[in-house]
C-alpha cells in the first residue's frame, strides 16, 4: 500500500487509497495531540468525521508540554498520539523523533495528496509538513481603544495610553512565541523591549486567558496572538478585534506522523494526514477568517517572514528581555 518512490497507475493509487480507507475504518478512531487552538481541533475533527465517519479524540496542550508529553510516552513505549500538530521547534523535535524512531517521514508516506502533486511541495519539510500559517497579530478591546488609536504596527503598542493595559502570553510557556519576539528584536533592537517593559505589561500563563481578560475590559491590548486564538471569544459577542502589522511572522503549524510500529491507529493516522494535506481538508483546517490555506497564501501580510530555525537557540536571551 502506497510504496514511495515506485511509479503507480491511477487505478493502483485509487485501489490502494480505497484499501487505506477500509483499514482506517476498521481501526475506528484517531488520537491527535495538538498545539493548535481548541476550535481548530474541533473543526478538523468534525470535518474528518463527516468525510470518513471516523472519530478523532484530541488533546490540546501548549507546545513545550505537548512535546514533553509525547516524548515521555514514546520513551515508555506507550504512545497515545497517532498524529501531532506542532509549531514549537518542529525541525529540532522532528530530527530527534526521527533518530529515535518515533516518527515516519511525511515525505516517504506516498500518500495521494503528495504523489499527485496536489499538496504544494514547498511546504513539505521531510519528516513534517506545514499545514497552517497563522500570522502573529495584535488583539484590542473595541470599547477601550478608540479607532484613531488602534495600533497598526508593533511600535504603536509603546504609546503612553497603553501603559498598564497590555496583556502578553508568557513566552516561557510556548516556544512558538519566540519567533515573534526574535523578529521584533532584530528589527527594533533591545530598546523596543526596554520601552515595552516600561509599559508594565502583564504576563499571563495562557493565551486564552489573556484574550478573555482583555475582552472583559481588564486591558486594552493582547499580543502576540493569532486569529484562531481570538475568534472563539469574538464569536461570543465580546468587544475584541484584531489588526495584523504588515511586518510580522507567524505560527507555522506542522503535522508529524507517529511511526506505524508505534501508532495504535496507523492507517487512520495516514488517512487523517492525507486529509489535512488535501485541498478539501486543508480548507477545513484553515477555516477561520483571516487564516490563509496552504493552497492560497496571497492573504499573508505584505512583509511576512517565516520563522527562523535558529530562533530556538536564542530562547534564554529573549526571555531575559522580559525581566526588569
Amino acid at each position: 500500500m502506497f510504496a514511495p518512490g515506485i511509479a503507480a497507475t491511477a487505478a493502483e493509487v485509487s485501489r490502494d487509497f480505497a484499501a487505506l480507507i477500509k483499514a482506517a475504518k476498521a481501526e475506528g478512531s484517531l488520537t491527535l495531540y495538538s498545539a493548535a487552538t481548541e476550535n481548530v481541533c474541533k473543526r478538523v475533527a468534525e470535518g474528518f468525521a463527516a468525510k470518513y465517519g471516523i472519530k478523532t479524540d484530541y488533546l490540546r496542550l501548549a507546545g513545550v508540554p505537548l512535546e514533553q508529553r509525547y516524548a515521555s510516552e514514546a520513551v515508555s513505549g506507550n504512545v497515545a498520539a497517532d498524529v501531532l500538530l506542532l509549531a514549537s521547534d518542529v525541525a529540532g523535535y522532528a530530527k530527534l523523533g526521527l533518530e529515535k524512531g518515533w516518527f515516519e517521514p511525511i515525505e516517504s508516506t506516498g500518500l495521494p495528496a503528495l504523489t499527485s502533486g496536489e499538496f504544494p511541495s514547498k511546504y513539505v519539510r521531510g519528516t513534517s509538513a506545514v499545514v497552517q500559517i497563522g500570522p502573529w497579530l495584535i488583539g484590542y478591546n473595541t470599547e477601550t481603544v478608540a479607532k484613531k488609536d488602534i495600533p497598526r504596527e508593533w511600535t504603536d503598542v509603546l504609546k503612553p495610553m497603553f501603559k498598564g493595559k497590555i496583556f502578553i502570553p508568557d513566552p516561557a510557556n510556548s516556544d512558538a512565541y519566540l519567533d515573534c519576539w526574535a523578529l521584533l528584536l532584530d528589527r527594533y533592537g533591545e530598546s523596543f523591549f526596554t520601552q515595552l517593559r516600561a509599559q508594565e505589561p502583564r504576563l499571563i500563563t495562557g493565551a486564552n486567558i489573556a484574550v478573555q481578560r482583555v475582552a472583559a475590559g481588564e486591558g486594552a491590548l493582547v499580543f502576540p496572538q493569532i486569529v484562531d486564538s481570538i475568534a472563539p471569544t469574538k464569536d461570543k459577542g465580546a468587544p475584541i478585534e484584531t489588526v495584523t502589522p504588515d511586518f510580522t511572522t507567524g505560527v507555522e503549524m506542522q503535522v508529524l506522523l507517529t511511526s506505524a510500529t508505534n501508532a495504535k491507529h496507523p492507517n487512520t493516522a495516514r488517512l487523517f494526514v492525507n486529509y489535512i494535506l488535501s485541498k478539501e481538508g486543508n480548507l477545513v483546517l484553515n477555516g477561520a477568517p483571516g487564516i490563509p490555506n496552504m493552497y492560497d497564501v496571497s492573504g499573508l501580510p505584505r512583509e511576512y517572514q517565516s520563522p527562523r530555525p535558529e530562533t530556538q537557540s536564542r530562547k534564554s536571551d529573549i526571555l531575559r528581555l522580559f525581566k526588569k
